[in-house]
């Protein structure tokens, strides 16, 4: 083996090295070999890459720094994440991407995340793992027209897809809606295309994706909540029905991600407590298929004494793992700049904490930070 090189080794023993490098790592493998770049950028290459890493889940949390800005306008956008069964102490990445402007985020999708500049016209597709990120076209609009943008994947065509609401607002019920094809390379990118919506909505929350429809919580003009879905392969809006139980216009319901399915949850009212003691049940309701709903009644042993020991960060339900796990986080790191992530096994009806260092110390109490469930590594975008 003495003098033996990398790219001298066997194709089939160079992927499966290259299959389990991050992908950070891929990138600098570009940069240095044009051979193992024209491998990792097959399509079957990148197929076998995203199969390994769907097994193996990653929790995604976001959030927003100008400590470290240079000028006034330019945000640390910052990025952490570890395997959804890891155990606490092991290795957790931290990226950190510097970008002009303040940035909303939409769930992230087969490892690329959506990020919208608040206020702007400006969007933006991020790859947290190789730190890279494009800037779409510009969403034609005047300093007047607000844009709210949602991101979508469609597994039959293979293509990710961003769904864009114009509005005005003195006329906030009269929306156009625009959609994008990503491309693969920023030179075969394609313009926004104007599509047509006969169910007259707003868009209110972040939804999630299911098998290429996006399912969303959205306003009617009589400002009533509704549920939307938007098949990303035919671009068409379909209106889907509700929990029958399920009041949309109290609370604060919101999706999130149930091991890959749309689970709607009331972040204002989600527990119901014992009577005596300090158990409650976390009430959720998950979509299977367009309309079909089942009720999901789970019994948190010991939730009162467990996690209110913070009083001032309310803890919201973010999703459940594959392995039936629940997950609670605050919306807002503490003054140390981490935050606790609280995980409840149901089947032994035990809990577990995993601390999260996002930012340094201060008294800033407004800054959020956002949790991603189900989250993957990626060789897209490299």
């Amino acid at each position: 083996m003495e003098g033996k090189t990398f790219e001298s080794l066997p194709e089939d023993i160079k992927r499966k090295i290259l299959i389990r490098m991050s992908p950070n790592s891929l990138v600098k493998c570009i940069s240095v070999s044009k051979q193992l770049a024209a491998t990792i950028r097959t399509k079957s290459f990148k197929e076998h890459y995203l199969r390994r890493s769907m097994a193996r889940p990653r929790v995604l949390f976001v959030t927003m720094d100008d400590k470290d800005a240079t000028t006034p306008s330019e945000y640390q956008v910052l990025f952490r994440s570890f395997h959804q069964d890891q155990k606490s102490g092991e290795q957790r990445h931290m990226i950190s991407i510097s970008l002009q402007g303040e940035f909303m985020f939409s769930p992230p999708v087969r490892g690329l995340i959506c990020l919208q500049e608040r206020d702007k016209n400006r969007v933006v597709i991020c790859n947290p793992g190789t730190m890279k990120f494009r800037n779409l076209p510009m969403v034609e609009a005047d300093k007047t027209t607000k844009i709210i943008t949602q991101f979508g994947y469609d597994e039959g065509e293979d293509e990710s897809k961003v769904l864009c609401r114009k509005t005005k607002p003195k006329t906030p019920w009269e929306n156009e809606f625009q959609v994008l094809t990503v491309g693969v390379g920023p030179g075969d990118q394609e313009p926004w295309r104007r599509i047509v919506c006969n169910v007259p909505h707003t868009p209110v929350r972040d939804g999630v994706c299911d098998r290429g429809v996006l399912y969303y919580l959205a306003s009617k003009s009589d400002k009533s909540k509704i549920i939307m879905s938007f098949d990303v392969r035919n671009e068409n809006f379909r209106l889907s029905p509700s929990p029958q139980e399920v009041d949309l216009n109290k609370g604060f319901w919101k999706f999130v991600n149930n091991d890959g399915k749309p689970e709607l949850v009331d972040e204002t009212n989600a527990f119901v407590y014992e009577p005596s003691g300090g158990d409650a049940y976390l009430e959720t309701w998950v979509l299977h298929g367009y309309s079909e709903w089942s009720k999901n009644s789970i019994l948190i042993r010991n939730w009162r004494g467990y996690a209110e020991d913070e009083k001032k960060h309310v803890y919201r339900f973010r999703g459940t793992t594959r392995t039936k796990q629940l997950v609670f986080a605050p919306i807002m790191v503490n003054e140390e700049g981490s935050l606790v992530v609280i995980y409840y096994d149901t089947p032994t009806e035990t809990f577990t904490r995993s601390m999260v260092q996002l930012l340094g110390g201060g008294d800033d109490e407004f800054r959020f930070v956002q949790t991603f469930l189900h989250h993957v590594d990626s060789p897209m975008l490299i």
